[in-house]
């Protein structure tokens, strides 16, 4: 015990008790985690003990504006963000009305497969994915205004979306009480019941030079889409997914600066010359008795110096563990950012196949989570909403939901990849049409045009070796002498 738990136990015994008793529980916890603990190991560590915005949303414009500096200037930052976006948007993700109808799809794909969704008329809607993704990587978060336009205009629906940088809300509007029990937290409203009400956005990008710092304008959330991954419960803003590497590849980049810098030097034949006795000529001056001037080195040159001259050639450094720190390196920047290693540096040099495959199956689960935890229920599906909406209001009789088609991952062994995919499909455990999704495909779409190459074929009298009505998979016609058997359905005797 110590003076104070003596000293309180003179006047008062129960409370020095309940005192020792808690020191000792606490002690025992502390035991059971050492990351909990106070000691030698864990001198320095700050643990925060905020919520999802205390310990995030103050930081996120530091952490947005460090980024873009990374990925302007660091090609690995810039071959990571690539990464992700184009494996997570690749041609676009596609949606098709369910149930189907013709007339909406058509007025869609008049919108969304032309520039005339986008307020910059610049992308498509595939392009406007990309770029949403690419904003929400590199800087955390994006937003997505609705922009109702006239039907003079003609636009095939009378809307269009602007992309905006998440710099455009005013985080000095925090902490602010309103009057119907809502609250204003980094320049987004929330009302009474913790939903978004509002967010408050500059009319320009205040990083604009010729900015005359306009007060931000309240805009409602019925018109505004926050894209952003959220990493903890409660978080109404996102930090860029550069933030647990940023310090590292700010590190790597200095050290690679470092290293070439250290092969420059090393490229520099260097001399340094010692006169032992004092008797040789200076380098540079006449001497009858030897030979010329030695200042300067060339190629095959042979010296002959003065008596007492000597001449040594400075060894220059090497960088002989460049390579397996940089790999090492590399490696924990791929992990903390979501690529593959082999992604973020183009190296696939002693890749066996296995490895290649675990580690694109590994990638692909992230992707899948990106698009459908995020993408989708964030960004495409309330734009089918709103675009839907508009169009019931131009004429469209109904406004059905939508069903997404995501892009296949590339396959790293085709022909091994490929025959799983029909043996899954012959013995019945993958449907055709699952299969046909999972190539990134319409399923009617696909197989319309399948029975309109097979139509025309049997017009021309033309029979293909990949035509499974008329060949067998060993290349022979069906039903001839030799022909490999077709393969009895589950339960049927041979």
């Amino acid at each position: 015990m110590t003076w104070l738990d003596r000293a309180v136990g003179a006047i008062a015994p129960q409370w020095q008790l309940r005192r020792v008793r808690a020191r000792l529980a606490t002690e025992l916890v502390l035991r059971h985690f050492d990351a909990a603990s106070a000691g030698r190991r864990t001198q320095g560590w700050r643990r925060a003990s905020g919520d999802a915005n205390a310990t995030t949303a103050p930081f996120v414009g530091r952490l947005r504006d460090v980024a873009r500096d990374l990925v302007r200037n660091n090609p690995y930052a810039e071959s990571a963000l690539s990464t992700i976006v184009d494996h997570t948007i690749g041609w676009g993700l596609v949606a098709k009305p369910q149930p189907a109808n013709t007339r909406a799809m058509a007025t869609w794909n008049a919108w969304a497969n032309t520039t005339a969704c986008d307020a910059d008329g610049r992308h498509d809607f595939a392009g406007l994915q990309k770029l949403v993704m690419r904003s929400v990587v590199e800087a955390g978060e994006v937003l997505v205004r609705r922009r109702f336009r006239r039907p003079e205009d003609n636009l095939p629906i009378p809307l269009q979306l602007q992309v905006l940088e998440s710099d455009y809300l005013d985080t000095l509007k925090h902490g602010i009480s309103l009057p119907n029990g809502g609250r204003i937290v980094y320049g987004i409203e929330f009302d009474a019941l913790g939903r978004r009400a509002a967010y408050w956005l500059f009319p320009e990008h205040p990083g604009n030079s010729a900015w005359p710092a306009i007060a931000s304008q309240r805009v409602p959330a019925s018109g505004v889409l926050h894209v952003f991954k959220p990493s903890r419960p409660g978080a109404s803003r996102g930090a860029s997914w550069f933030a647990p590497v940023l310090v590292r590849m700010k590190d790597f980049d200095e050290y690679e600066d470092a290293t070439l810098m250290k092969q420059k030097i090393a490229a520099c034949l260097a001399v340094i010359t010692s006169d032992v006795d004092g008797s040789a000529a200076a380098l540079g001056t006449a001497d009858s008795s030897q030979s010329p001037a030695i200042d300067m080195l060339e190629p095959g040159m042979i010296l002959n110096v003065p008596p007492g001259r000597n001449v040594e050639v400075v060894q220059p450094p090497n960088v002989r563990e460049y390579a397996d720190y940089s790999q090492t390196s590399l490696r924990s920047i791929a992990a903390g950012i979501g690529v593959t290693y082999e992604d973020l540096t183009g190296d696939y040099t002693e890749l066996p196949f296995s490895a290649a495959r675990m580690s694109r199956l590994r990638h692909s689960a992230r992707l899948e989570d990106w698009r459908w935890r995020m993408l989708v229920p964030q960004f495409c599906d309330p734009v089918w909403g709103w675009a839907m909406e508009s169009a019931v209001i131009m004429g469209l009789r109904e406004a059905p939901a939508a069903r997404w088609t995501t892009p296949p991952m590339p396959m790293v062994e085709p022909d091994k990849e490929g025959l799983a995919i029909m043996r899954n499909v012959r013995t019945g455990i993958q449907t055709l049409s699952d299969a046909i999704r999972e190539r990134g495909y319409d399923v009617d779409e696909f197989l319309e045009e399948m029975a309109a190459d097979y139509k025309r074929l049997d017009e021309l009298g033309i029979v293909l070796d990949s035509d499974p009505r008329k060949m067998t998979q060993n290349g022979q016609a069906q039903g001839t002498p030799g022909a490999a058997a077709p393969t009895p359905a589950a339960g049927q005797e041979e």
